[in-house]
Order: structure tokens, then C-alpha cells, then sequence
């Protein structure tokens, strides 16, 4: 007997979900085993939550309202679900819709192991293996977790967004359940269109790790702390140029070593990651700016969580909820 899948599509007032529901009508999985919550709102974590309660599903499939969703998704999901009993959550890449040379030159950043680390496997199929991963394997628009556990973990941390995702699958896996990533579980969604909102991004996501693991510190995760010391580390360079300037200590020069150090990776890695797409020349160019972008502005996010926590600052909570007892009550 085929699994009841709740699929959960939050987003803001006045966005479009249309692309997102014929995706899914197009799935190679019954129809009626399909709930869907539409949820409208200002608040994605809690919009998420209030779905949750409502479902009846024992799957909960998350996708974002620009997911595009292969066909097959939800079957390899259910059938890795059915295999084992231990599995709690299931996922795989979200692939971007190109079609402007920034959101390509923003892809191949997202896609670089130097620029953000190992969650570029979550923009590409690097790994054409079907394993047990983490939080850094998977992503919340393209993610099923069973419902039971779900309830078990308490739900999404309503404090949390974004990031709300990181925290609940460490919470998951340290009940020792498993995470399993499928490299043909796949959504395609478009990137950001603009620097600027590549830029705002980085500042969001770098917020939320700052606000993840300033409530539940993990070894695991210092990884993501580093470019908020390297942003620390760039702006302290101006003031550190100007008492080298008045000063001979010739040991003041060694703190220069580290920013020599770093265009010399970041040039190295750009020509890398240049040669392997279709705009070589451009990309020697364009590469060390958006690797030093990412790096910077994800570091200076953390510092706007900072501002955010001293202040109290929390997210306006408004949404509503519309449900589809099936896919054919649409």
C-alpha cells in the first residue's frame, strides 16, 4: 500500500505556487495518497509547523513555491522510507533554472566546495551515490521527513529562520536515526537573480547560524563560524594598515600574511572552477569577487544576528493555511 504524503508549500503574500502544484500533478505517484498545504504567510517556520498539525500524511515532503519537483521524487522517497524503518528523512539537491549569466555565475559559486564549504552538495550532484549524509547533504526545499519523528522532535524551532532546518536535523540524528540523501531526488528552482540578492542571502543565512548555534552549539558546526572571523579579519585591515604606516615594528607586516594567503586560494580556485565552465576568461575575472562576496558578507551575517539577539528583534507572524484533502480536491 502506497504511504500518504503531506506536501507542504509555504510562502510569501502574493507569490505564485502554480509551476510548483503542475510539478507535482505530474508526479508517477497516486493522486489520491497527496495532501497539499498551501501556506501564505510571513513567518515560513511557523507556517511550516501549523501544516504539520494539520497533516494527515506519513510523509511530510517540504518544497519551496518555486520547486520544480522531478516526477520521481516522491516514489524513491516512499520506497527508501518503506526499506528501513530507521530512515526519518530523506532528500537531495536542488538544481537552478539559468538563465541570465549572474544567476549562472551565482550557481557555479553555490556549486564550489572553496565558496561555501560542503553544503555546495546541496546545488549540484557531485556525489552520484546514494548515502547516509547530514544537514549539510540536503535542503529544506527538497526534503521528506516522516511524521512520526517529526512529532517526536518537537517540529521546527519557531525561533529559528532561517536555519530552522539545521537545528531539527541534528536534533533527528542524535535520536539515531538515519538521513539519506538520493542524488535523483531532485528539485530545479531558479537562483538569485541580482548580486544584491545573492548579497541579502548570504547576510540571512549567515544570521540564522549565528542564531542556530548561539542556542545549541555544535563542534560539528564551528565550520560555519570561520568566514565571521575572516570578516572580522578584512575590516580590521584599514586600521591596521594605517599603525603599520606610522609605525617600523616590522612584526605588524605578519599580519598581513593571512589576507596575501587568501587572494592567493581565491585566484587559485577561481581559475579552477573558471576552466570548467563555458565563460573562462570572464570567470578568472568574476570568480575571486564572488568567492570573496560569499565569504564576506556570509561572515558579516553573523553579525547581524548578533544586532538581532541584543535587540529582541522577532519576525512578524501572520499566515493562513489552505488545505487539499487530495490532489484532485484542487
Amino acid at each position: 500500500m502506497e504511504l500518504k504524503v503531506s506536501v507542504i508549500i509555504p510562502h510569501r503574500e502574493g507569490e505564485s505556487i502554480e509551476d510548483t502544484l503542475l510539478a507535482l500533478y505530474l508526479s508517477d505517484y497516486p493522486k489520491e495518497n497527496i495532501e497539499i498545504f498551501q501556506a501564505e504567510g510571513t513567518h515560513p517556520t511557523k507556517q511550516r509547523n501549523a501544516c504539520i498539525k494539520e497533516a494527515e500524511g506519513k510523509i511530510l515532503y517540504f518544497i519551496d513555491n518555486d520547486s520544480v519537483v522531478s516526477s520521481s521524487n516522491i516514489k524513491i522517497a516512499t520506497d527508501i522510507f518503506e526499506k528501513d524503518s530507521s530512515v526519518a528523512i530523506v532528500g537531495g539537491p536542488a538544481i537552478h533554472i539559468i538563465n541570465t549569466n549572474i544567476e549562472k555565475y551565482i550557481d557555479t559559486c553555490l556549486s564550489s566546495f572553496f565558496a561555501v564549504g560542503p553544503i555546495s552538495n546541496r546545488y549540484c550532484r557531485k556525489n552520484s551515490a546514494v548515502r547516509e549524509g547530514t544537514d549539510k547533504d540536503v535542503i529544506l526545499c527538497n526534503l521528506f521527513i516522516k511524521h512520526s519523528v517529526m512529532i517526536e522532535a518537537e517540529l521546527f524551532d519557531e525561533r529559528l529562520y532561517p536555519n530552522e532546518e539545521n537545528a531539527l536535523i541534528d536534533k533527528i540524528l542524535q535520536l539515531k536515526y538515519k538521513l539519506i540523501y538520493h542524488p535523483d531526488i531532485i528539485v530545479k528552482r531558479p537562483p538569485r537573480s541580482t548580486i544584491l540578492s545573492y548579497i541579502k542571502m548570504l547576510l540571512n543565512y549567515g544570521r540564522g547560524r549565528l542564531e542556530q548555534t548561539a542556542r545549541e552549539f555544535s563542534i560539528k558546526n564551528f565550520i560555519f563560524t570561520i568566514p565571521s572571523f575572516f570578516t572580522l579579519y578584512i575590516l580590521s585591515l584599514p586600521i591596521m594598515a594605517v599603525i603599520a604606516s606610522k609605525n617600523n615594528n616590522k612584526y605588524l607586516c605578519l599580519y598581513f600574511i593571512p589576507i596575501v594567503v587568501y587572494i592567493i586560494m581565491n585566484s587559485i580556485f577561481a581559475i579552477i572552477t573558471a576552466m570548467k565552465t563555458d565563460h573562462k576568461l570572464k570567470g578568472i575575472i568574476i570568480y575571486p569577487c564572488m568567492f570573496f562576496i560569499t565569504h564576506f558578507f556570509y561572515g558579516l551575517g553573523f553579525f547581524y544576528g548578533i544586532i538581532r539577539l541584543l535587540s529582541g528583534k522577532k519576525r512578524i507572524s501572520k499566515f493562513s493555511i489552505k488545505k487539499y484533502k487530495s490532489f484532485n480536491d484542487k
